[in-house]
C-alpha cells in the first residue's frame, strides 16, 4: 500500500508540473487599451435657450411660408381738435352790422369698422357747436351778440385708404374721408336785441333816429357734409394714432337772425345773418382696436 500511495503521489505531482508548463502568458500579445475621449455637452432638455432658438426657427420658417392678414377690425376712438365756422350777412347797413367767424375746440367719440384695411365706416357723437356772432358798430365800443346751437352732431363717415401705403398689412397710411352729420340744433339763447340810436351833424345837432330790431331762430334739424384726408399709424397691435384735416359745408340753416333797420320810422331793406356750420377742422385721434379677424395667407400659393 505504501508503494501504491507513493506512485499516485508521483503521478499527481508530474501532472501538476505539466499543467504549469502549458500555461501561456498572453499579456504580451494583448492589444493596447482603448483610450476613449470623453466630451461633455449641455443637455438640450435642460437649456431654456435651446427651446427659444427652436421656437424662433419654427416661427421664422412659418412666417416665411404664411402670413396673418387682417380682414376685419372694430375700434373705439377719441379725437379732438379745432373747428372754424363762419356766417353769412345779406346787408351790413353801410358797415353798421358785421359778423365774425369762430374757431373753437371740438371733440368726438366714435365707433368704427374696417374691412381689409381698405374701407372704414365710423359713427358716434361729436361736440362741435355752430356759432353766429353779430357785431353792431358803436363808436369805440362795439356791441357783440353771440348765438350758438345745441352743440352736438351725429356723424356718419366713410374712409378709403389711398397711396402707396394701401398695401400695408395694417391701417397705416393716408385715408380719403367723406361723410355727413345730422345736427339737432335745439334752442339758442334767444337774446333778441332792440337798439335805438341817433345820428348827429358836426355841430352835434341830432338829425336822424335809428332803430335795430333783431329776431333769432333755429331750425330743429340741419346737416353738414364733409370731405377730408386722414393719416393713421399703428403704434401697436391694438393702438392707432391719427391726424385729420377736413372741409365742412352746411346743409340748411342752423341759426338765423333777421334784423330790421329803420331810419326815422322808415324801414330799410332787411338784413339776414345765418350760420350753417360751413368751415374747416383739424385735429388728432387715438383709437383702440378691441376686435380683430384675421386670415392665414400662404405665400407659396
Amino acid at each position: 500500500m505504501k508503494h501504491i500511495s507513493l506512485l499516485f503521489l508521483l503521478v499527481g505531482l508530474s501532472i501538476s508540473a505539466m499543467a504549469q508548463e502549458i500555461v501561456i502568458d498572453t499579456s504580451y500579445y494583448a492589444p493596447p487599451p482603448v483610450v476613449r475621449k470623453r466630451v461633455l455637452t449641455d443637455d438640450p432638455d435642460q437649456n431654456p435657450n435651446h427651446h427659444r432658438l427652436s421656437t424662433r426657427r419654427e416661427k421664422s420658417t412659418y412666417e416665411q411660408a404664411y402670413q396673418l392678414k387682417e380682414t376685419q377690425t372694430w375700434y373705439v376712438g377719441l379725437d379732438g381738435g379745432f373747428r372754424t365756422d363762419g356766417s353769412m350777412l345779406s346787408n351790413s347797413f353801410d358797415g353798421l352790422i358785421s359778423i365774425n367767424s369762430s374757431t373753437k375746440a371740438s371733440w368726438s367719440v366714435l365707433l368704427g369698422y374696417t374691412y381689409r384695411n381698405a374701407w372704414t365706416v365710423e359713427t358716434g357723437y361729436t361736440s362741435a357747436p355752430i356759432h353766429l356772432n353779430i357785431t353792431i358798430a358803436n363808436g369805440a365800443r362795439p356791441l357783440t351778440y353771440n348765438y350758438q346751437n345745441s352743440g352736438y352732431g351725429i356723424p356718419l363717415r366713410i374712409k378709403r385708404r389711398i397711396g402707396l401705403a394701401s398695401r400695408a398689412t395694417n391701417g397705416t397710411g393716408f385715408w380719403l374721408t367723406a361723410g355727413a352729420w345730422l345736427i339737432p340744433n335745439g334752442s339758442v339763447n334767444l337774446d333778441d336785441f332792440r337798439l335805438i340810436g341817433y345820428s348827429y351833424r358836426n355841430n352835434r345837432t341830432r338829425t336822424d333816429t335809428l332803430r335795430l330790431d333783431n329776431t333769432t331762430t333755429t331750425k330743429s334739424i340741419s346737416g353738414v357734409a364733409e370731405l377730408g384726408i386722414d393719416y393713421s399709424v399703428r403704434l401697436s397691435s391694438s393702438i392707432e394714432f391719427g391726424a385729420y384735416f377736413r372741409k365742412y359745408w352746411g346743409l340748411g340753416e342752423a341759426i338765423r337772425s333777421d334784423i330790421v333797420y329803420t331810419v326815422n320810422g322808415i324801414a330799410q331793406p332787411q338784413s339776414t345773418a345765418t350760420a350753417n356750420g360751413t368751415g374747416w377742422g383739424f385735429g388728432i385721434a387715438l383709437r383702440y382696436i378691441y376686435g380683430r379677424q384675421q386670415e392665414v395667407k400662404n405665400h407659396n400659393q
